[in-house]
């Protein structure tokens, strides 16, 4: 287990210090690609990076209106949902295209990294991995999905609590389905990252020729897509999860 530097690190509130970086650092390349995207706006013959967003919008348009009750829920969780795609899409890829870590034989008990860290980690200090391989961050990212589901269905209590009624094994699922939410985007990525680094330390052949690395490049593209797939999956999921609670007219969208 790697040793990551942690604020408040002797509390039950501490906090990854690379896993905050990384997540600011994905927010703000969403917002350069998004800014970059719009620089050269045209409204009748889009191309380049604007057209590729566009197609990136009306997909996230089509996944929301499988698993949405009515076309005006979908444009309400459009936004939300096309941000979230995307964001995940980048944190996934930011583990991919690298992970840095340094070699650290010093202690730093301010930012928690103790001897005995330090030991259990053979001294490797990560400062580069995809934010979403932490699974409080997965997991607080489905809490966020699940309290907004339920914030849509108090909107008709009448129909929320009598989906219950109808359905006593719904409450079962409120508490499995956050669980799965996160912790199958953060299985996958955390499993791609352990095993490239794995891959690494494959011994050299004649002490210079890295023999992992056909193994590590395999690894590197199927992690790519594994990468992009489950950012979908989190979003479709999270879609599918407000649109469950959704009564338009009395009407609930299974």
């Amino acid at each position: 287990m790697p040793a990551f530097p942690y604020l408040f690190s002797n509390s039950i509130f501490r906090i990854n210090l690379t896993t905050i970086a990384m997540m600011i650092l994905t927010g703000l390349v969403v917002l350069i690609v998004l800014r970059l995207s719009i620089r050269k706006l045209d409204m009748r013959k889009p191309r380049g990076l604007q057209n590729l967003i566009e197609w990136a919008i009306d997909f996230t348009a089509n996944m929301a209106r499988d698993t949405m009750p009515s076309e005006q829920v979908v444009q309400w969780i459009l936004p939300l949902a096309f941000t979230m795609m995307i964001y995940l899409f980048v944190a996934n890829w930011l583990g991919v295209i690298a992970t840095v870590a340094i070699q650290q034989h010093q202690p730093i008990p301010l930012l928690g990294i103790t001897a005995a860290s330090l030991a259990a980690a053979h001294g490797e200090v990560p400062l580069f991995d995809s934010p979403t391989a932490n699974m409080s961050m997965t997991l607080g990212m489905a809490f966020m999905v699940w309290v907004l589901s339920h914030a849509v269905g108090l909107r008709h209590p009448r129909q929320y609590f009598r989906h219950y009624l109808q359905n006593p094994l719904g409450i079962l699922e409120e508490f499995t389905n956050p669980l799965t939410h996160g912790m199958r985007l953060f299985g996958n990525i955390f499993a791609g990252e352990a095993l490239a680094g794995v891959i690494l330390t494959m011994p050299m052949l004649f002490g210079f020729v890295p023999t992992g690395f056909p193994f590590l490049l395999i690894w590197l593209l199927y992690s790519g897509f594994v990468s992009t797939i489950q950012a979908y999956v989190f979003t479709i999921l999270m879609t599918l999860y407000v649109g469950q609670k959704s009564f338009v007219g009395g009407v609930h969208h299974t």
